[in-house]
């Protein structure tokens, strides 16, 4: 869908980051892309970031390498229909959605980096999850989210890799 895959391409240097806790559900689905998109071959200007509860422990890393833009994947209540994508700016994160447990930790991301590397931008992508009960398995329409939205972030990075 041309309007879900809008502000993911136009490459330099992209960090995307997987953002979850495994041992509940579906919160666990931003790491299960990062899973499917770490079985791809990928250009060394795509970075993956496996960072489970604490995505600002890579601040460090991520200042380093300077990315012009940074997709973070995470679980989001929208209350909307299980294993639904959307896209969000930070304004909307922290004041009408709830980004599973790591809110505060994903706009301070933005607000640290920001002050180092000019012309950041940064893409939340949620996905809204089924349950997100303790030592419960990644839902169907999860993993099949997980699915979709890996195709298409591997199908964007491709295109941008031959033009």
């Amino acid at each position: 869908d041309v309007e879900r895959s809008r502000g993911l391409g136009d490459v330099y240097k992209r960090q995307i980051l997987g953002v979850g806790n495994e041992d509940n559900g579906d919160d666990a689905v931003g790491l299960k892309v990062i899973d499917i998109l770490e079985e791809k071959t990928l250009p060394n200007w795509v970075k993956l970031y496996y960072c489970e509860r604490v995505p600002e422990h890579f601040i460090g890393k991520l200042d380093k390498l300077k990315p012009n833009r940074i997709i973070v994947i995470d679980a989001a209540d929208m209350k909307d229909s299980p294993g639904v994508i959307a896209i969000f700016p930070k304004e909307i994160i922290s004041k009408e959605y709830n980004f599973s447990t790591h809110t505060l930790s994903l706009t301070m991301l933005e607000e640290f980096l920001s002050y180092t590397i000019k012309d950041l931008d940064i893409l939340y992508v949620g996905i809204q999850p089924k349950y997100t009960v303790f030592e419960s398995p990644l839902s169907e329409e999860c993993f099949k989210s997980a699915i979709e939205l890996s195709n298409l972030l591997y199908f964007i990075i491709n295109e941008n890799e031959q033009n």
